[in-house]
């Protein structure tokens, strides 16, 4: 009944978004993903989204490449080397961040982090480099935990014969325990970037706020979630700069979605 429940009002979301997002895209068409020019308010109003879907993909390849890796090289070691007293600690602050609100995070970088860059001549107190390095604070959590998961669910039998054969730990963990445990991996890659994908706050916080496409760490960046949280609170109910947001939250509905359904996918082989 719950699990009916939960389909049910997902289904109807996914609907709702539908219907309002597809009075925009019969009247504004392949503009969406062809023009970087996104005035709603202008006379007459131009909707290109092209500049704010590559800096979303930018931001996430970008935050999720340095998230994959280091969520790994953290869950690797907490299985393979850390005591117990580590392993402890390490957990507590994990736990910690994971708990801790994305807009503190955001406004740690803009009071703490954000200064620092004024010292190597960067101006630009909000830019691509700081929404990258709120997106990895926010999402590392989930990548170690994830990770460190599919890492220890796998038997321990088998680590314990490689290591009778005279393979180091290291080794071990890398060929054996990781591979055995590759499609739970891949899963937690591919959660962590599901939630980079979605974040809202920090990427308004310390993005810089230009709907422009990138060209270095130091511009200004308008992910679709930022441009979504910004101005749907004041847009007119029904006008097409109203249909046009809801067309950029059924791209990332998509994007989401598809990141979803792989997951299942990879959880699925895990299986034994």
């Amino acid at each position: 009944m719950l699990a009916g429940t939960g389909v049910l009002a997902l289904s109807l979301v996914v609907l709702f978004i539908l219907k309002e997002a597809i009075p925009a895209f019969v009247k504004v068409g392949k503009e969406f993903f062809t023009s970087v020019y996104w005035y709603p308010t202008s006379s007459p109003p131009e909707f290109g989204m092209l500049a704010m879907i590559v800096g979303t993909l930018l931001l996430t390849v970008t935050s999720s490449a340095v998230l994959i890796l280091l969520g790994y090289v953290v869950a690797f070691f907490l299985h393979t080397y850390a005591k117990n007293l580590e392993k402890d600690l390490i957990r507590t602050v994990v736990e910690f961040l994971a708990g801790t609100p994305s807009v503190i995070i955001g406004t740690f970088i803009l009071v703490y982090v954000s200064p620092i860059l004024i010292n190597f001549g960067i101006w630009s107190p909000q830019n691509f480099l700081l929404a990258t390095v709120g997106l990895i604070l926010a999402a590392l959590p989930y990548s170690v935990s994830l990770s460190l998961e599919a890492l220890d669910s796998v038997d321990v039998s088998l680590e314990e014969s490689a290591l009778a054969l005279g393979a180091t730990k290291f080794a071990t963990t890398l060929r054996v325990t990781t591979r055995a445990a590759l499609p739970g991996v891949l899963n937690a890659f591919v959660l962590t970037i599901n939630r980079v994908v979605g974040e809202t706050i920090i990427v308004l916080m310390v993005g810089g706020g230009a709907a422009i496409i990138p060209r270095s760490l130091f511009d200004p960046v308008r992910p679709l979630t930022a441009a979504i949280a910004s101005e749907m609170g004041e847009v007119a109910v029904g006008s097409l700069h109203y249909h046009a947001l809801f067309a950029a939250g059924l791209i990332l509905l998509s994007v989401s979605l598809f990141l979803t359904g792989l997951s299942r996918y990879l959880s699925r082989r895990a299986q034994p």
